[in-house]
């Protein structure tokens, strides 16, 4: 009986984290849409517009998009930051968008850890999955320098760091660390060339 009423429990939950979820995924589009944001996404000249747009809301309208680049919307992070780098500079680009991704990598993670190994194989398919899990099963040497470097998926990374037994200090201290040295270094490096 017991039983019975666990699973009742883990399926109304896992209902209303989906509707939660769900809602929430329709009013970003519904608000992005309205700020015209959607359909200038494969366009950077067309998305600085859209930002620019928003006016004081400017700042906000990035960071969402830097938040959403991470959770739910498969855009390279290389294009919101270089459309945030040629609008606001270089260094408020940085911490703009540091605070956007890494909280966009917690709540990956948190993903992870709510929705468990179900969500995998939905999110990236099942022969990815298998692949990056026998990667980051080398442990967290492996861990730190796949989200170090850029070739490597970072934010399938954390959605599979919260499913697997990966405690939350180490990820958050991987993260702070490798997506600063990232994000400095392209920032920086983009904002001089264009200066150059």
């Amino acid at each position: 009986m017991k039983e019975i009423v666990d699973r009742r429990r883990a399926a109304v939950r896992l209902g209303v984290i989906t509707f939660v979820v769900g809602a929430g995924v329709v009013a970003t589009y519904l608000i992005l849409r309205r700020a015209g944001v959607v359909s200038t996404l494969g366009n950077l000249s067309e998305l600085k517009r859209a930002i620019v747009g928003a006016g004081a809301l400017s700042y906000a309208l990035f960071a969402l998009l830097q938040f959403l680049q991470v959770t739910l919307i498969p855009l390279p992070s290389s294009v919101t930051t270089l459309c945030g780098i040629l609008l606001f500079g270089a260094f408020k680009t940085f911490v703009i968008s540091l605070c956007a991704i890494l909280l966009g990598s917690v709540v990956a993670y948190m993903a992870g850890r709510m929705l468990g190994k179900k969500i995998l194989p939905w999110a990236v398919g099942s022969k990815k999955t298998e692949e990056l899990q026998a990667l980051l099963g080398k442990g967290r040497v492996a861990f730190f320098l796949m989200m170090l470097f850029p070739f490597f998926p970072d934010d399938i990374l954390c959605l599979m760091a919260g499913v697997s037994r990966m405690d939350f200090k180490f990820f958050l201290i991987t993260n702070i660390i490798t997506r600063s040295v990232g994000l400095a270094f392209f920032c920086f490096l983009c904002n001089s060339l264009s200066l150059g």
